[in-house]
Formats: C-alpha cells, structure tokens, sequence
C-alpha cells in the first residue's frame, strides 16, 4: 500500500512536469504547462445552436473563436462547449452546410457560467 501511494505522488508531482496545454486566449491559442494553467483561473464557453425558422437544434455546427484553431462541434441537441478559455472578450464563429456562417461580436466570457444561444439562418 505504501509503494501505490508513493507511485501516485511521484505521478502527481512528476507526471505533469512536462505536459502542456492547448489554452485559448483573447490574442489566440497558446500551450501552458498544466502548472501555469493552474495557475490562472481558466472558464468555458458553453450553448446551444438552433435553426432560426423551426426552432430545432442543429448537431454537427462547427463553433471556434475567432483567431483560434480550436474548434467544437455540437451534440445531438445543439448544445456545445468550449473549454480551458482565458476570461475575456471574444468573437464566437460557427458555420454549418447550407447554413449562413454567424459571428456573434464580443462574447464576454469570465466567471462560472458563460452560456450562449445561436440561432442560424438556412442560405
């Protein structure tokens, strides 16, 4: 029992040592050792995407920030969720076939529950 628990803190202390994060700050993406990310207080993005005419959620939209490669994309119920994102404002990208691309200005994304709705139009 002594040596599994040994065997964990030294996984704990030296098992991140070198692992680093993909981050999404304001100036774009960024990798953090996952000690500096502990470090600052990261949040997530999280919503739905519906269709503007029928209500219906959409699954499969591509939702990012702009100036970010990281992208998501909805579930089976439209919801989405953007994780490990530096507080700040943003512009919220999404686009889907036959859909028009929608960008949502200055999304302002701090603290516990940052939670968003979509609507897209059909082209």
């Amino acid at each position: 029992m002594k040596k599994f628990v040994f065997l964990f803190i030294a996984l704990l202390v030296f098992g991140f040592e070198n692992q680093a994060i993909n981050v999404v700050t304001p100036e774009g993406d960024k990798e953090m050792e996952v000690a500096e990310v502990a470090s600052i207080n990261t949040t997530s993005l999280s919503g739905v995407v519906l269709d503007t005419e029928t209500g219906e959620a959409l699954a499969g939209v591509a939702i990012r920030f702009e100036g970010s490669n990281k992208t998501v994309y909805t579930d089976f119920d439209g919801n989405f969720k953007i994780s490990n994102v530096v507080p700040g404002n943003y512009n919220v990208l999404s686009n889907y076939i036959s859909y028009t691309d929608n960008k949502l200005k200055d999304v302002n994304v701090s603290g516990l529950n940052n939670v968003i709705r979509l609507v897209l139009k059909k082209d």
